[in-house]
């Protein structure tokens, strides 16, 4: 019995440990293969894809400040002394309705007039603080800026706004107009991005400051380098146009992409934490171990049944065999009588085949021995 228990225990120890093994190999290079495609793949094409929509969704205002920079109705306005305000007044609005802007606006280098849809809302001075702006955009030397302030026009709700540099025909500086868009209006954006990719989605300047971010966005952190969530290498994230990295976010494994965004002078950040995407990989080892935990179990009784049923066979023939005297027919356990040949072709794995003894064949068949010749 401790041979048979030895032998199941030794039976149970190789088919678990193989099973384990074999789960085990096919879960870790499973889950690198899968960490390796989002980091090589899957975030750099989602990132590529937001680039591609927000070109299309965020950098539309650009185009738009660019072709009233470029108007020769507001070029000739300014130029000729800002004579009829309700003309660029009505032009504003309707830039602001064809193209669905939040606000649009035009700003003289001549009078310091702000103009808007609704008319003179300031004049401009360098001594205020919320004009720095403009002194900002008058001293730049790129053509434009994009950046996130309070608009006055719209009771002071924070305003994504593109500020282009306007120019008359020899090239001075005669102003700056452009457009607006609320942040709550890119905000929404941002969230159909995330909802569409499954994503954490938000943008950030090179300095690391948060400039733009959903709602699921940590209201804590204000900037990135300032936070420990984001590990010690954190700046360099932002030390090339494109990189990828991967952290652990407490338990958490996180997936991050970054791309610089010229048109902004912003980073976008794409956050994709493995949990979800790994979850059905653990789900799977779970579902192999069961499996493997339950043919483990079926060999081990039907291997269990065997070594009973064999050591039954073999126990039959231990102790006293009740054999009759003279037919020589043995009485099996359930009292029938059987040929010799029967019973241990039953009992064992032997097998017979019949001949005569010597003995038998000179006392019964003694015509059929061969003899010596005479001589």
């Amino acid at each position: 019995m401790k041979k048979d228990k030895s032998l199941i225990a030794i039976i149970s120890f190789l088919l678990v440990i193989g099973f384990l093994i074999t789960s085990l190999a096919s879960y870790y290079v499973s889950l690198k293969s899968l960490r390796s495609e989002i980091t090589l793949n899957e975030l750099p094409l989602t990132s590529d894809n937001i680039y591609s929509e927000i070109q299309r969704d965020l950098l539309r205002p650009v185009f738009i400040s660019s072709l009233m920079a470029s108007d020769t109705f507001l070029r000739d306005w300014i130029i000729s002394g800002e004579k009829d305000e309700q003309s660029v007044t009505k032009y504003l609005k309707e830039i602001k309705k064809k193209y669905n802007t939040f606000t649009s606006f035009l700003v003289s280098e001549n009078t310091r007039n702000y103009y808007y849809a609704s008319g003179i809302l300031k004049k401009v001075s360098p001594d205020e603080k919320r004009d720095a702006w403009y002194l900002r955009v008058r001293n730049m030397k790129d053509d434009y800026e994009i950046n996130v302030d309070p608009d006055m026009a719209n009771k002071d709700m924070m305003t994504i706004f593109v500020n282009y540099r306007v120019y008359d025909y020899d090239g001075n500086y005669i102003g700056a107009t452009g457009v607006g868009l609320t942040v709550n209006a890119v905000k929404l954006l941002i969230e159909e991005y995330q909802k569409k990719y499954s994503r954490n989605i938000y943008f950030v300047d090179k300095n690391g400051d948060v400039k733009l971010s959903g709602e699921n966005f940590p209201k804590s952190i204000a900037n990135i380098f300032n936070s420990n969530k984001y590990p010690e290498y954190s700046k360099e994230m932002l030390s090339h146009p494109e990189q990828s990295f991967n952290f652990k976010d407490g338990n958490e494994v996180v997936h991050m992409n970054t791309r610089y965004i010229s048109e902004f002078g912003w980073y976008l950040i794409v956050e994709q934490p493995e949990g979800k995407t790994t979850r059905h990989i653990f789900t799977t080892l779970m579902i192999n171990l069961g499996v493997c935990s339950l043919i483990t179990i079926i060999v081990l009784v039907l291997v269990s049944l065997s070594i009973k049923a064999y050591r039954n066979r073999i126990e039959t023939l231990r102790g006293i065999v009740p054999i009759c005297s003279y037919c020589k027919q043995i009485r099996d356990d359930k009292g029938y009588w059987n040929q010799v040949e029967a019973y241990v072709s039953k009992y064992t794995d032997a097998e017979f085949s019949h001949g005569i003894c010597p003995d038998c064949m000179e006392k019964l068949y003694p015509e059929y021995l061969d003899k010596p010749d005479d001589k």
